[in-house]
């Protein structure tokens, strides 16, 4: 399966769209500054073909090497540059590298039901490594201001690579106590502080200890409420009767992970961010997203 791009040229749109903001304060999420000791770092990539959604700008990016000569259906060729994708964490096979960005890519896609430029699969994808010192802006969770304004640039931040932006740093979160309805699937636990995280965050459940079944319950989740120091998610109906009396929690995938970058602004109300539509598969942009300027002054 391979990423695709819808097109319908006859459909009917409201061009005014974003036009009648009270302030031009803002960032563009997949944005660059214009910085001109950066700019001749920015890199090219091919989107992979085991993508199976369009690239647009603000992504955490992996870059793999082609495969070998001569180029088949599969790999680009090796002058086109490296095979791009969405990575999936700070390690491993598909380990974030940089983002990727909407600065110089002409031939990324807009419709008149998707104004948000895209790449399919085979397409080029333009990013920015880490280390790179080159500023952009990403999406962000609001929760950021209050964390970060006044303290250093320097914070400890996390990406979550579910929804592809910038949260707050989690590290591992312990949990006390929780409980298992077998009719139903739903797990409520109980955390050992007030989490932060929301409803429909990604989480992973681990180590946990208890009685009966609780073993089954470990695994990467979404999460269905958060609040308080109460998490709920459901692993399915059936499982066993069981009991939790300890584990640990991380959001996101890699919250418990510090993104190396600085930070060096937050806008919570007035910035514009890509809202993905899956069953549709355009995008389209919200005028009121929260994003934050970023300097990628560290390879990790």
């Amino acid at each position: 399966m391979v990423a695709s791009i819808p097109y319908n040229p006859f459909g009917q749109i409201n061009g005014n769209a974003g036009l009648f903001n009270a302030t031009s304060g803002g960032f563009r999420q997949g944005t660059a500054m214009a910085d001109p000791s950066t700019r001749y770092r920015l890199r090219a990539g091919i989107l992979s073909q085991n993508e199976t959604i369009p690239m647009w700008g603000g992504v955490g990016v992996y870059a793999n090497v082609p495969g070998g000569d001569p180029a088949n259906l599969t790999q680009p060729n090796v002058a086109l540059g490296t095979i791009v994708g969405r990575a999936t964490a700070l390690t491993g096979s598909y380990k974030l590298v940089g983002f990727s960005v909407f600065d110089e890519a002409y031939g990324m896609v807009t419709t008149p039901q998707c104004p948000v430029p895209l790449a399919a699969s085979g397409m080029q994808v333009n990013w920015y490594p880490l280390g790179s010192l080159a500023r952009l802006v990403v999406a962000c969770d609001p929760a950021l201001a209050t964390i970060l304004e006044g303290s250093t640039v320097l914070p400890q931040v996390s990406w979550d690579f579910t929804n592809q932006l910038l949260v707050p740093y989690l590290g591992t979160l312990t949990i006390s106590s929780g409980t298992y309805n077998n009719t139903t699937g739903l797990v409520t636990l109980t955390m050992s502080a007030p989490v932060t995280f929301d409803a429909g965050d990604s989480i992973t459940v681990a180590s946990l200890t208890g009685t009966g079944a609780y073993a089954s319950l470990n695994g990467t989740f979404t999460a269905l409420s958060a609040s308080g120091t109460t998490v709920t998610y459901n692993p399915g109906a059936s499982l066993g009767a069981a009991t939790i009396t300890g584990g640990n929690l991380t959001v996101g995938g890699a919250a418990s992970q510090a993104l190396p970058v600085e930070v060096l602004a937050i806008n919570t109300t007035n910035s514009e961010t890509v809202v993905y539509n899956s069953t549709t598969k355009n995008a389209t942009w919200n005028f009121t997203g929260a994003c934050a300027l970023i300097a990628l002054n560290s390879a990790g």
